[in-house]
């Protein structure tokens, strides 16, 4: 017993230094480190004289129940819950409809093209419906996309996960069982997996509030946050509801109110420190696992049905983003351009909840090989080649600069405006009588030397760097458009505006976000 948890801990620690070795090298490259440790999962299969075996059942729980909730959780702390909420219908809408959509084309395409079972391919299409959660927020957060736009694909992969599920559950039902299957409790099993799931979440959440308001103690209130994460997933699970969206709720409720009126500075900081290091540890495990269990004989020995399933699945995203669009724009508080429906079918990224279903799937099933052969083909193409070109493609439509030089530039900017947010600060606290004469005339020069020394260095990167002239006027001229944008929500939040109004003038400026 005592070897095997040394040798297990050895593993753990094995795989961790890697995962460092692995984020401190792609960061040098500027190459996304999640699909960096999927390729390193991959040779280590192939490097490896036996090839590891990992339980299907036990790789799907890992997943599942302790690598998916601290993603989740961590995601939702970083929300604004009034801009969710402006953008909640587009979300809906791909996640709902869309799904449902994608798991129809992709099932009756497949089935046309492959001759295999049609509800066989639609489970398929279910399980793969479903953009995920983990590699979406992983991959997007580090490309830095503009604001809303990784706020509709981290919303969309957070959302959908409840329909992918439950289409994926009573479709595989009716595929072992057709005479049991029941398309009207089929919809009344989705609504209340969803609105068991949300209650679960606020509810907790709202005793998790209460309670961090009552403590004043940051190691109390972040262990109450794990178990706040833990907990509400678990429970929902337990009444078969959704898990993934009651963590979404507790996430929410405790990133928007608790950390705003419940929790010192301390707390604060913290809760986002520690959550985004167990974030990092699960996003380590997720991808390594995911290149652990890819099986790369069985994927070069069905290249023909890998190719199908590939160019179906992404078919389908097109024909989903680009189809509900038009009608989103119409009718949507947001309008999403051309661009940014663009990023959201090539974003459309598979991974670790695709896998932890299709491993779920019963071997007396009608070509169970051949789904998770696709299943591996079309989440290795997603984080391997969608998700490696998605900076090129980001900088092509004008959503993402690039270059060293800009990067510094930013750099010194950052730093400038931090260190004049903290000037403005300390007058305020002077001037309200909350800072005395004396440390105020010891701290302000310090902070002016600091603005003296940081407006010298942009000053100076203006001069020497090439072309951020012109990067500047259009970070500039984009800022502006921002403010417009968030004063004109703001009238609408204050009631000074109507919704038409709203969206009238912010379609304008969407479309001069969008360069047209």
């Amino acid at each position: 017993m005592q070897a095997e948890l040394i040798n297990t801990e050895l593993i753990i620690a094995a795989l961790l230094l890697i995962a460092a070795l692995v984020s401190w090298f792609t960061k040098l490259v500027r190459f996304p480190y999640t699909v960096g440790l999927v390729i390193v999962g991959v040779l280590i299969t192939m490097l490896m004289p036996e090839k590891p075996e990992m339980d299907p059942a036990l790789a799907r729980e890992l997943i599942l129940l302790i690598l998916l909730p601290p993603l989740i959780f961590e995601a939702a702390l970083h929300i604004e819950f009034s801009e969710f909420r402006d953008n909640l219908l587009t979300m809906l809408v791909f996640a709902i409809p869309g799904v449902l959509l994608t798991t129809i084309l992709v099932g009756w395409l497949l089935a046309t093209v492959t001759g295999l079972p049609l509800f066989t391919m639609l489970v398929f299409g279910a399980l793969i419906a479903a953009t995920d959660p983990v590699a979406v927020t992983a991959i997007f957060r580090d490309l830095g996309l503009p604001k809303r736009l990784g706020l509709l694909t981290e919303g969309e992969s957070l959302l959908n996960d409840a329909t992918a599920i439950v289409v994926f559950t009573l479709l595989l039902e009716f595929a072992l069982d057709p005479v049991r299957f029941s398309f009207s409790q089929g919809v009344i099993e989705f609504a209340r997996v969803s609105g068991v799931g949300l209650f679960v979440g606020f509810g907790l959440g709202y005793v998790a509030y209460h309670l961090i308001r009552q403590i004043d103690d940051y190691l109390v209130e972040t262990v109450l946050s794990v178990v706040l994460a833990y907990g509400s997933y678990l429970l929902a699970e337990q009444i078969h509801a959704s898990g993934v969206l009651a963590v979404l709720a507790s996430g929410l409720l405790i990133g928007n109110s608790g950390r705003r009126y419940g929790m010192s500075h301390t707390t604060r900081n913290v809760l986002i420190h520690i959550w985004e290091f167990m974030a990092f540890l699960a996003n380590t495990f997720v991808f390594l696992l995911i290149g652990l269990l890819i099986d790369l004989d069985k994927l070069f020995g069905s290249l023909l049905l890998l190719a199908a399933a590939i160019l179906i699945t992404l078919f389908a995203r097109i024909i989903t983003v680009f189809g509900f669009s038009p009608l989103l724009n119409r009718f949507a508080l947001n309008r999403t351009p051309f661009s940014g429906q663009a990023v959201l079918v090539w974003g459309g990224l598979r991974g670790g909840i695709a896998l932890a279903l299709a491993l779920t799937l019963p071997s007396n099933l009608v070509g169970h090989d051949q789904v998770l052969v696709m299943t591996f083909g079309v989440v290795l193409f997603t984080l391997g080649v969608q998700a490696t070109t998605l900076p090129a493609l980001l900088r092509r439509l004008g959503l993402l600069s690039g270059g060293k030089n800009l990067i510094e530039y930013e750099r010194r900017r950052a730093r400038l405006a931090a260190v004049r947010a903290g000037e403005q600060f300390l007058q305020s606290q002077y001037k309200q009588g909350l800072l005395t004469k004396e440390n105020y005339e010891v701290v302000l020069p310090e902070l002016q030397a600091e603005i003296h020394q940081f407006s010298g260095e942009v000053e100076e990167a203006l001069t020497i760097l090439p072309d951020i002239r012109d990067d500047e006027l259009e970070i500039t001229r984009k800022e502006v458009l921002q403010v417009k944008r968030e004063t004109l929500r703001t009238l609408r939040h204050d009631g000074m505006i109507g919704t038409d109004v709203f969206r009238e003038l912010t379609t304008e400026i969407d479309a001069n976000l969008s360069g047209k």
